[in-house]
């Protein structure tokens, strides 16, 4: 089976799926439940009709629920963004909210605002310098769930050099919690190696008085953003889009990798973009 987790099949499916009102058959779903059983990663809860002929599922994904697509032989798994380019709605929270429950996603002036206070915090760096998007992951490596997440978006960095991403976004990695002064006492590059060695559970090097209060600082700012960590923050001005998703799970990590991905593409490179 050709599973896709962090990847949209054909790129188009995440930019967006338009909406139809005929009745799909349902896609066969015993390939996608054996690859689930065999990974030990979940199962599937229930399938509903979803757009454009494509087969909507409702997986338990360790522990978490999440919502995903099943194209009508059965042989692909979509994850992520899909939306109605005729209304603009999204689809993919409107079946979350209707076949999961409220989807805790965070748009609007209170999204700006946390996007911009996160746009301050310090953290570690990749991509465009130049960028005026920012996707911006925080997690408490020190937390298992942190930890997969720091893991996730190390893996997912590149995947979205692949996809070009990084020509008009920068990701930014801000870890929290008791390794977090020992990351951020290095200049950038140290710290990509720093967070390298958190993954590989490898001493991480001293802790610097700069260092902590970076970590500190960050704290600060974090006290007065009320989201549970992990979350992430999709920043991207150039598109008109902000919105914040809390995190629980590592699907949760590539649905917002790949929202990122699909505006990346219809953003122009900046001429003029300051370094940041």
């Amino acid at each position: 089976m050709k599973f896709v987790w962090r990847r949209i099949l054909s790129g188009m499916l995440a930019a967006g799926i338009m909406a139809t009102t005929t009745q799909a058959i349902a896609a066969p779903t015993g390939l996608l439940a054996h690859v689930l059983a065999s990974h030990h990663a979940g199962k599937i809860i229930r399938t509903f009709p979803g757009p454009a002929g494509l087969t909507g599922v409702v997986m338990d994904y360790n522990g978490s629920k999440a919502i995903a697509y099943l194209t009508p032989d059965g042989k692909y798994l979509i994850s992520g963004l899909v939306a109605d380019l005729e209304t603009g709605d999204n689809l993919t929270s409107k079946y979350g909210a209707e076949y999961i429950g409220k989807v805790d996603v965070i748009k609007g002036q209170p999204a700006f605002h946390i996007a911009l206070q996160c746009a301050s915090l310090s953290g570690i760096t990749v991509g465009n310098p130049k960028a005026k998007n920012y996707l911006i992951a925080v997690f408490n490596p020190s937390t298992k769930l942190g930890y997969k997440i720091m893991g996730g978006m190390m893996g997912e960095a590149g995947n979205m050099q692949r996809q070009k991403t990084f020509n008009v976004a920068a990701l930014k990695l801000v870890p929290v919690g008791p390794l977090a002064p020992a990351v951020l006492s290095a200049a950038n590059p140290g710290r990509q190696v720093r967070l390298l060695h958190v993954l590989n559970h490898k001493p991480i090097g001293a802790v610097t008085s700069l260092g902590a209060r970076f970590a500190q600082r960050n704290n600060t700012i974090l006290s007065h953003i009320h989201v549970k960590l992990p979350f992430m923050v999709v920043y991207f001005p150039q598109a008109g889009t902000e919105a914040v998703l809390p995190l629980h799970s590592l699907m949760g990590l590539a649905t917002a990798v790949n929202t990122a991905e699909v505006l990346g593409k219809g953003v122009q490179i900046p001429m003029d973009a300051g370094a940041h």
